[in-house]
């Protein structure tokens, strides 16, 4: 809610990102009272500006690792997070080296069932020209309640969130890096880049962390 504030004012009919963010705390049942007080809270000059990072790493076995970050520091950012690349047997990578071998989807997790037919027919609706495609959600990552996981083109997030809210269909979205050619690795590589992922996410300014492995 600050980033989206801080980037587009304070109003949702005005501001598409606070709009979509305050859809998703909706959907998550976060309480309104919250999401007004962060409103408030990022409208106040002495609230610190927050920036999304990304970095890029090879991780063991030569995978591919995408690091996003949301920091009031860069410099403290790229600076702790290139100690644990470099602490555990990684390497930094150039800019757009690594995300090459990615492509920006839009990943919706949906609350309630849904078919493939149901879901087309709610894309068309909302006039998306690029594809839809549904996929089981990861229990682990993607929540009890989850039960269907769409992936869409970057640009049309925004418009199939809001046709299947529309719809009845409570769900969060997000932008993620999908890999384009998953990279096999051994059992000893894999869990060592588990590992160097864990470490990353301890960091306070690690939002997340991506890779293109293809597990098992």
């Amino acid at each position: 809610v600050v980033v989206a504030v801080k980037a587009g004012g304070d109003d949702p009919s005005i501001n598409r990102q606070l709009a979509a963010v305050m859809a998703e705390a909706n959907a998550l049942n976060v309480p309104k009272d919250v999401v007004t007080k962060n409103i408030k809270r990022a409208m106040d000059t002495d609230t610190a500006n927050y920036d999304e990072l990304t970095y890029e790493a090879y991780g063991h076995g030569g995978v591919g690792l995408v690091i996003n970050c949301l920091s009031d520091n860069k410099n403290r950012a790229v600076s702790e997070v290139n100690m644990v690349i470099n602490k555990n047997g990684c390497k930094v990578a150039s800019q757009g080296s690594v995300l090459f071998n990615f492509s920006p989807k839009g990943r919706l997790v949906v609350a309630k069932p849904l078919d493939e037919d149901s879901l087309l027919d709610i894309a068309i609706e909302a006039g998306c020209d690029g594809d839809v495609l549904l996929e089981p959600p990861d229990a682990e990552a993607d929540g009890e309640a989850a039960r269907a996981v769409v992936l869409t083109e970057a640009a049309e997030l925004g418009a199939v969130q809001g046709a299947l809210q529309g719809a009845g269909y409570d769900c969060s979205g997000k932008l993620v890096n999908v890999p384009l050619a998953p990279q096999e690795v051994s059992a000893e590589d894999e869990e060592a880049n588990f590992g160097v992922i864990d470490k990353l996410e301890e960091l306070d300014d690690v939002d997340s962390v991506e890779h293109n492995m293809a597990l098992t």
